[in-house]
């Protein structure tokens, strides 16, 4: 029987990824796996043939495994590889059932920006998200609540924790359990001391927050997939200082922003950009206070970003019926 043969619970999978190198879960084992070199030869874009999640067939020499494919995903967690022109896509998790997007209310501070772009990129990928806001402890009851009511209308849930009082953490098992979980965020934003209050058989690593810099020193130098005891599994990926979404075309990413795009789609024009046009709905929701100016100003960013990688939209559409109009 082949690895091709196995249902998906037996199928040997990715744990964690090196240079050259990948543990692999076979039969409830890990063994170190090199990747073949055929596996860099047609990646196209991404920056790494294989991730953690990913499912694999395998070979074995003796003692040595060696990864020979990598199966069809079911879904990919990405973004554009950091610090590069260059437009790259870097794997950071395969195969998922969610994204936790874990922020701070205390030190770092809570970033809207980098929670909006995970927020655009996994609507994109079309896998739910979850806003986790960590450190209750130590953040203002006044300003947690306004973070809360700006991702009212954006569809994503949102949970309010602390590591250190246990605020939330039972509402957090319950959304992890019997689900393979990403856990991404900002450096310093608690994820592996909140995972160890979560579960305390994981024994994840941590650091302090650099007090210079108000952001937390990479504990976290790679994927990892986590077994917990309850059921399921989390992969902790490394602290980010930056988030760039990858592949979005620029007139999609309206879409992706939720609660911008229910007034957008009444706009006169079918690709209104919502910065400029003559009764834009979504200015408008923004001027009555309906949509949080922290989102429409991370909207404008991203989009901006996107324009310069990928061009501009170029072509007006003309919206059917008679209560639309067409610009030329």
């Amino acid at each position: 029987m082949t690895n091709t043969d196995l249902p998906s619970s037996q199928q040997p999978f990715v744990t964690r990824v090196d240079a050259r190198c990948c543990e692999v879960m076979v039969d409830g084992k890990i063994v170190s796996a090199l990747l073949r070199g055929k596996l860099f030869e047609d990646i196209g874009s991404d920056k790494n043939p294989v991730t953690v999640g990913d499912y694999v067939n395998l070979s074995r020499t003796g003692d040595d495994w060696a990864i020979d494919r990598v199966h069809e995903r079911r879904n990919t967690f990405a973004r554009r590889v950091a610090g590069e022109e260059s437009d790259r896509r870097q794997l950071l998790a395969a195969n998922v059932d969610q994204v936790v997007i874990v922020n701070s209310v205390g030190i770092p501070p809570f970033s809207s920006m980098v929670a909006d772009r995970i927020l655009a990129t996994c609507s994109f990928a079309n896998i739910p998200a979850t806003l986790v806001l960590n450190k209750a402890d130590k953040g203002k009851r006044g300003k947690m609540k306004k973070i809360v009511a700006s991702y009212d209308n954006t569809g994503a849930k949102m949970i309010i924790t602390s590591a250190v009082d246990g605020t939330g953490v039972e509402e957090l098992r319950d959304l992890l359990t019997n689900k393979t979980s990403v856990l991404y965020g900002l450096s310093g934003v608690g994820k592996s001391t909140l995972m160890n209050r979560l579960d305390g058989d994981l024994e994840i690593k941590t650091r302090e927050v650099s007090g210079s810099l108000r952001t937390g020193r990479h504990t976290t130098s790679h994927s990892q997939w986590y077994p917990l005891t309850g059921g399921g599994a989390v992969i902790d990926t490394p602290g980010v200082r930056k988030f760039r979404p990858f592949g979005i075309p620029p007139n999609d990413l309206r879409i992706h922003f939720k609660d911008l795009h229910q007034f957008g789609k009444d706009c006169d024009y079918d690709d209104c950009t919502h910065r400029e046009e003559a009764s834009c709905k979504v200015l408008e929701a923004l001027e009555n206070g309906q949509i949080a100016a922290s989102r429409y100003r991370s909207y404008g960013a991203v989009l901006e970003e996107l324009e310069e990688k990928y061009g501009g939209t170029g072509r007006i559409v003309e919206k059917t019926g008679p209560d639309h109009k067409a610009r030329r």
